[in-house]
This record gives structure tokens, C-alpha cells and sequence, in this order.
């Protein structure tokens, strides 16, 4: 049985997290100093800022961020901006990233959000499958980086 509980984080969740951001692109965990604990205080205290995360067998196997980004334009209606979506990579397939990504849309429409925004680096076919399968689409909108 594939149990799995969906939940936002919580402020004992961060080193778990940075164990499952190696899966995504980060070369180790960053060291815990005051930057980091602020950056976490300033996260978790965020009303609009929802880190998502999927435990199953008792651990975090998945997670994303859903942002609320307030909007003067579209009737005053707010965006909600996905990042971070991650997956352990001894748990992909089971559907873990996809619940995530569901409650980031229900977050996203109790807030009234008009649209949702999702970048991605990966060119894998599969990766990409992944994201139209969630309900999105890269034809409606060009994104542009700059890297800082």
C-alpha cells in the first residue's frame, strides 16, 4: 500500500530538506549558520510561501514550493510561481511529486490565483512529460532567465 501524507513543512523539516535538495541540484548541504537559519524563519513565516512536502515510510520523499505572488493586473488576482519540485531519486514514479504539485494548485486557486508558473532546466523527455501530464504547458508563454 503506497500511503503518503501531503503537508506543508514545518520548522523541524529543514534538515530533511536539504537532504532531498542533493536529488535536485544542490552539491551538498549548506552549512548551518545564521544566513541559513533566517532564510528558513523568513520561509516558514511566510504566509505565501508554501513548502510543500510528501512523507512516505516516515521520511520526506518529495517537495515543492508554491509562491503567492500578489498582482495589480487580471482583476487584482494574485500568481502562484512552482519551484523547487523534487523527488528522492530511489522514489520517483510512485506519484509522490504529482500529489505535491496537486496541492500546490489547490493552494493556488483558494487564493484566487488566475494562473500558475512553472520553470524548468531539464530537457529530459521525461521530465517534461511529467510537467504536461501535471497540467501545464509551454506553449502559452516564453520564459527568460537572468542568472545573478
Amino acid at each position: 500500500m503506497n500511503i503518503m501524507n501531503i503537508r506543508e513543512a514545518r520548522e523541524s523539516d529543514l534538515d530533511a530538506l536539504l537532504e532531498l535538495y542533493l536529488d535536485l541540484h544542490e552539491q551538498c548541504v549548506p552549512e548551518h549558520d545564521e544566513r541559513l537559519r533566517n532564510t528558513w524563519t523568513r520561509i516558514i513565516a511566510d504566509p505565501d510561501h508554501h513548502l510543500i512536502v510528501c512523507e512516505h515510510g516516515g521520511r520526506i520523499v518529495s517537495s515543492c514550493v508554491c509562491v503567492i505572488i500578489p498582482n495589480l493586473t487580471r482583476g487584482v488576482r494574485p500568481y502562484a510561481f512552482v519551484e523547487n519540485v523534487v523527488t528522492r531519486a530511489d522514489a520517483r514514479g510512485n506519484g509522490y511529486a504529482t500529489a505535491c504539485l496537486d496541492r500546490a494548485r489547490e493552494i493556488a486557486a483558494k487564493s484566487g490565483c488566475y494562473k500558475m508558473m512553472l520553470l524548468t532546466g531539464s530537457h529530459d523527455p521525461k521530465t517534461l512529460d511529467f510537467y504536461r501530464h501535471a497540467g501545464y504547458n509551454s506553449t502559452d508563454k516564453t520564459a527568460f532567465i537572468q542568472w545573478l
